[in-house]
């Protein structure tokens, strides 16, 4: 069904279950001040996250399902172990959150429980730290509430809910307002809803911002996605 404003939600919500995959950890920074646009750093190995993020970065990397899902599964393990060793750090919720989200992309039996997972973990990590990575929990809660069916067989199973979405989208574009992806993300939940001008406002913050993390290494990505978005406003 055609949306309001000429868009296929369909097509969007497609784009946007592949995004979880591909960004849910949202370029996995956060060692860095939230304002800060530089590259990714090279010392994961000495944070107690850091095996979590590798295989993360390596699981996303994959465009081989059962490699993808093999290095999501590392992750997950590794993430549980930060978090029996570590249960007041942020970044290992949030890598159990961003590695279950890719492997559930590749392993799509049993989403609904993985969707699950991951809004807890990300409501752990914004009572721990809800800046982390630019306000990466609020932005992943927002994706997910954008992305899913309006309708679900699972019992309390998570559902489309766009104010939800907005809200969280809103909250991380709070929390670090030089951050495209927040944008980004808020633009394509404002389109979904059919709230055209407020898409292409978010659109145009984001649009303005991605030349400033030309470092960062999901740079290209950052601009595809910004490409997509501006023919789906346009």
């Amino acid at each position: 069904m055609i949306g309001v404003i000429g868009v296929n939600p369909m097509k969007i919500r497609s784009i946007l279950f592949v995004c979880i995959a591909i960004w849910i950890a949202s370029c996995g920074t956060a060692t860095k001040p939230a304002s800060t646009a530089d590259s990714y750093p090279n010392v994961l190995e000495a944070e107690p996250w850091g095996n979590a993020a590798n295989s993360y970065i390596r699981a996303e990397g994959s465009n081989d399902k059962a490699e993808k899902a093999k290095h999501a599964l590392e992750g997950i393990s590794h993430a549980e172990e930060c978090i029996m060793k570590n249960p007041e750090n942020a970044a290992c919720y949030y890598y159990h959150a961003m590695n279950t989200g890719v492997y559930y992309s590749a392993h799509v039996a049993g989403y609904q429980n993985g969707l699950k997972t991951m809004a807890k973990d990300c409501e752990k990590v914004i009572s721990l730290d809800d800046k982390f990575d630019h306000g990466g929990a609020y932005r992943t809660l927002g994706k997910i509430y954008t992305s899913v069916p309006e309708i679900t067989l699972t019992k309390n199973g998570i559902r489309q809910d766009l104010d939800k979405a907005i809200r969280y989208l809103k909250k991380a574009v709070e929390i670090d307002g030089t951050y495209p992806e927040n944008h980004i993300y808020l633009a394509q939940a404002f389109l979904e809803t059919g709230k055209k001008e407020e898409a292409l406002a978010s659109f145009s913050n984001a649009a303005a911002l991605v030349p400033q993390w030309k470092n960062h290494r999901d740079y290209t990505q950052c601009i595809k996605m910004n490409k997509e978005l501006s023919k789906k406003i346009k």
